[in-house]
């Protein structure tokens, strides 16, 4: 049963925003770039219908269950194989955004095929992002940190071989810390769309959502949206 809005944001510490309207909380995974983006995007589908949106920043595992179990009311995105192990969040058909699963390096260079290519090798993920869970199952020496950023910190001490990250996220953190060691390899081990998820007590906006989603996406905005943030968020690291 989802929490009322009240109890929730006092548990999580945010701030009480009163709307005619009851607020949907979407989770989005903490220091996490193409998050972002796809959060943007969110925010102008949503207000097309009307209904305002909240964007909570949490480590991944814990915004799948959150979501999963009706506290939050979905994902701002995810990859499409989410449903089949939380059968309680609805895939909006059309994707929003796009991420390249990449493997990054400090100084070693191994020929990139597929995941395949990583065994025998320490390999860093993130908890909770599921296309670096999938890459790196049955692999023996992985190591699972909880974001991005300490995900980075630890392929540049040489702690592990290789890391898994989508190439946007990656960059970003890289360009922030001002490193140029790390680089990513060619090519990225795939292309993968992603879709927003809705905890299934709102089923009745997955088709008004998608609706919007095709439009905004004939358009041109999702692209552009994309590109907007892209160049937001560099532009805020060139200020810090």
């Amino acid at each position: 049963m989802k929490l009322p809005s009240l109890v929730l944001y006092c548990m999580l510490g945010l701030p009480l925003i009163c709307h005619g309207q009851q607020t949907l909380i979407f989770a989005q995974i903490i220091n996490t770039p193409d998050q972002v983006i796809g959060a943007e995007i969110l925010r102008v589908a949503y207000g097309y219908l009307n209904i305002p949106i909240e964007i909570l920043p949490i480590s991944g595992k814990r915004a799948l269950i959150e979501s999963s179990e009706g506290r939050l009311d979905g994902e701002v995105h995810r990859i499409i194989n989410i449903a089949h192990e939380y059968p309680t969040l609805l895939r909006v058909p059309t994707s929003i955004n796009y991420i390249e699963p990449t493997v990054f390096s400090n100084g070693k260079n191994i020929t990139i095929k597929d995941c395949s290519s990583l065994t025998g090798y320490k390999i860093g993920r993130v908890r909770g992002v599921k296309h670096a869970e999938i890459c790196t199952k049955n692999m023996k020496k992985i190591t699972i940190y909880n974001n991005s950023r300490i995900l980075i910190d630890n392929l540049i001490l040489n702690r592990i071989d290789f890391i898994i990250t989508a190439k946007v996220n990656g960059l970003m953190h890289l360009k922030k810390i001002g490193n140029q060691s790390v680089l990513a390899l060619s090519p990225s081990l795939s292309h993968l769309p992603v879709y927003h998820y809705l905890h299934e007590q709102h089923i009745h906006l997955v088709q008004k959502l998608d609706a919007i989603f095709r439009k905004m996406k004939s358009s041109g905005e999702l692209e552009s949206i994309r590109e907007r943030i892209i160049a937001k968020m560099l532009a805020q690291i060139q200020k810090e």
